[in-house]
């Protein structure tokens, strides 16, 4: 199977995190996990479902091995996408243009998985005679919690995981860790011709940022890393 063809294949599975607004009613990670068993086993691994929540499992396999006692290579891109609205395309259609595939999750990571399962199939039986012992994981649930990756950690080991993301060929080596800060404001509504008698919530809401965000780069401002820099604040959704 050609690198596009597949990649075409899985974006047209839906696998939207369901955390916040997806933008569509196909969400979660489950049939997209048993496309990937199938693959798996008929590239010769032994490919495993593992309930994470209800019809949202990752899907682990590991392939044979010509002797035991290898170090363990886990090649581990997630398998759902963040939300689909604002989408000006058809984001499952996987169309091929202007030397492009189109669709959710082409770039982070459907793009990358398949780039690791074609390299996979290429080595076919040699697999088994190389340095690591081989093994995949489609992690779910990674755009929001990071459950996939945490409930694995809690059942398998490895020597060395890379990671799909979409980096530009560039090795990461560390990342940032995320905290998630919900915001509510409550106001009072009345006609848009006469705001000074009712009050604003969206107005409080920016307020608030313009104070968090000052306390923020203050607290943050002496803490730097080398290779991350220093922390960041984005603001993604205001809504009212």
């Amino acid at each position: 199977m050609s690198l596009v063809s597949l990649l075409t294949d899985l974006v047209r599975i839906p696998s939207v995190n369901p955390d916040g607004d997806p933008g569509t009613p196909h969400v979660g990670e489950g049939q997209m996990a048993e496309f990937l068993k199938v693959w798996l086993e008929r590239a010769g691994a032994e490919a495993e479902l593992q309930d994470v929540f209800p019809g949202r499992p990752n899907i682990v396999a590991k392939f044979p091995s010509d002797r035991p006692g290898k170090p363990k290579l886990l090649l581990a891109p997630h398998t759902d996408t963040v939300s689909v609205i604002g989408m000006t395309i058809d984001p499952f259609s996987g169309e091929v243009r202007d030397g492009k595939v189109w669709g959710r999750g082409t770039t982070d990571t459907k793009g990358p998985m398949a780039a690791m399962l074609v390299a996979i199939q290429s080595l076919g039986k040699d697999i088994a005679t190389l340095s690591h012992e081989i093994w995949f994981a489609g992690l779910m649930g990674e755009e929001a919690g990071l459950h996939g990756s945490k409930a694995l950690a809690a059942r398998e080991s490895f020597d060395f995981v890379i990671v799909g993301e979409p980096t530009g060929m560039c090795a990461v080596h560390a990342h940032k860790g995320s905290a998630w800060l919900h915001l509510t404001a409550k106001g009072r509504s009345v006609h848009a011709s006469t705001p000074e008698a009712g009050i604003n919530a969206i107005d409080k809401i920016t307020e608030a940022l313009t104070c968090l965000r000052a306390v923020f780069s203050e607290k943050t401002s002496k803490v730097h890393d080398p290779a991350l820099g220093y922390s960041t604040l984005s603001t993604g959704i205001i809504s009212g």
